[in-house]
């Protein structure tokens, strides 16, 4: 990180970790809080562009596994801008960078959190930080839903409320999954179909 403040060093693949790590290292809140961030660290260094990035971040919320895996698909992106950079090196440090910090963090803190752990203040301590965590994910969600919507005159992404079409498919998602325990994949095909829907109806 010093290195990175302090140097004038132009190597793709230093940048790319450098980036990605300073994202794994301040994030707090879970999966969801990471995307603006990386947004920010990726897209605005012009290493790969919005479209490119919504279109990877719905490919991986349609499957399994933590939201830390579309920095691998975000370093293979980045390393194909770059001419001195694979496109499987890009994603391997993109993985390595992303895990590593709550990784050290991890093994680093466990033998103090045993101690911790057992102070009431502490525990009140972690409620009040849980409780900002939420704040976090739902100001990730609505910058997500801002910049959601991409098309031949939005190739940056636009806010999804321009379309009542993406508000209703957002509530049929939020409502099957809140009140009729719509499983997640279920959830994610629906919108697939109405996405369909839309694209025969108005692009037909």
């Amino acid at each position: 990180m010093a290195l990175r403040g302090t140097g004038n060093i132009d190597e793709r693949g230093f940048n790319l970790f450098a980036n990605l790590y300073l994202a794994g290292t301040i994030i707090f809140g879970g999966g969801p809080v990471v995307i603006p961030l990386l947004r920010e660290y990726v897209v605005a260094e012009g290493w790969v562009s919005t479209r490119d990035f919504l279109l990877g971040l719905a490919i991986i919320q349609a499957f399994p596994g933590p939201n830390f895996n579309f920095a691998v698909y975000l370093g293979s992106l980045a390393a194909i801008s770059s001419p001195s950079l694979p496109s499987a090196a890009g994603a391997v440090i993109g993985y390595i960078a992303i895990f590593a910090p709550g990784l050290i963090l991890q093994t680093g803190f466990m033998g103090l959190w045993k101690t911790l752990r057992g102070y009431r203040w502490f525990t009140s301590c972690l409620r009040g930080v849980n409780a900002c965590a939420v704040g976090l994910v739902y100001t990730a969600v609505y910058r997500l839903w801002e910049i959601g919507y991409i098309g031949e005159a939005f190739q940056s992404g636009s806010s999804l409320a321009r379309d009542p079409w993406w508000v209703v498919v957002t509530a049929t998602s939020f409502v099957g999954g809140m009140w009729f325990k719509l499983p997640a994949p279920a959830a994610i095909l629906l919108g697939g179909v109405m996405g369909m829907v839309w694209f025969g109806v108005v692009k037909a």
